[in-house]
């Protein structure tokens, strides 16, 4: 058994995935498996991966290939399939550093046996070794912290940042899926993990160096929201369940969740609402943001 899976999931990216092919082909510790979902790819990744396949001998490589169903679903896919102990998702245009394995590997093996802890995480970069966010995450002296998604904002950690968990754990909180949509955010599922009580002992080092393209998810946000409005509507329900949240902030959130129901055709999802006294109270707010979203939307 490889002690990681490194998952990644791609669509139409065979012209930037030599990269993370190459920068796993220079890292210090091997080992681990390499598991890719195509998530129906129309350009060449398929034949990219097989010369890879065919010739790679320092790790193994398995490739899947699956209509085009989504990030989530590719996600949920992934886990099954994996054969690592640590599941450690790298994204298709991105790369890591030559050391990232043999770090993260040491630094899991420091909370294999810690129940709460479900993984372990550290931070990407920009390929100019600078913060993401700026600023350095706040860690203790032996350089991190341990703390649940949900308090990451606390640390400096609310920037992206890379993980690997658990997979028997992580196999327990899968990606979220609206049926006839291709995405809902991966925080529905990482929050839930600490909402479970789960934490993350998060690393302060640049591990894993990112660059976003203007094909990627990140910079289509508005358009995902038109395409996924109730992927995007499950994580304001969500939401409603986070401890401590100010009433201004679940009022704002119920409202939202109300607009994006209603804007997918799905009326219905209003009522299963987490917190349905906040719902009920900013049903005709929800209704008009409906209307406003649907108009604003029109022109992305």
């Amino acid at each position: 058994m490889p002690f990681f899976t490194i998952f990644t999931s791609t669509y139409n990216r065979a012209y930037i995935l030599p990269q993370l092919y190459h920068s796993l082909c220079m890292q210090t510790c091997k080992d681990f498996e390499w598991l890719i979902i195509d998530d129906g790819s129309k350009d060449n990744t398929y034949s990219l991966v097989e010369e890879w396949i065919n010739k790679c001998k320092k790790f193994s490589i398995r490739y899947y290939a699956k209509e085009n169903a989504g990030k989530p679903r590719a996600i949920n896919d992934g886990v099954k399939k994996a054969k690592g102990k640590y599941f450690f998702m790298v994204d298709s245009d991105d790369r890591l550093k030559p050391d990232a394995i043999e770090k993260m590997r040491r630094w899991c093996q420091e909370i294999d046996e810690e129940e709460q802890i479900i993984g372990v995480g550290a931070v990407r970069g920009y390929p100019d070794d600078e913060y993401i966010k700026g600023v350095a995450p706040h860690v203790n002296q032996a350089g991190w912290v341990d703390a649940t998604n949900l308090e990451r904002q606390k640390y400096n950690l609310d920037a992206d940042m890379c993980e690997a968990y658990k997979i028997e754990v992580f196999k327990r909180f899968p990606m979220a899926e609206w049926k006839g949509e291709k995405f809902a955010p991966e925080q529905i599922a990482l929050n839930e993990i600490a909402l479970a009580g789960y934490k993350v002992r998060w690393h302060s080092e640049i591990i894993y160096i990112c660059e976003y393209l203007n094909d990627g998810l990140t910079k289509g946000s508005k358009k995902l929201e038109k395409n996924n409005p109730m992927g995007y509507a499950m994580m304001y329900n969500h939401m409603l369940k986070y401890p401590n949240l100010s009433l201004k902030r679940k009022l704002y959130i119920a409202a939202q969740h109300i607009a994006l129901s209603i804007y997918g055709h799905n009326p219905g999802y209003i009522w299963k609402s987490n917190q349905l006294k906040y719902t009920v109270l900013m049903l005709p707010i929800g209704v008009g943001l409906a209307i406003r979203r649907k108009r604003q939307l029109k022109e992305v």
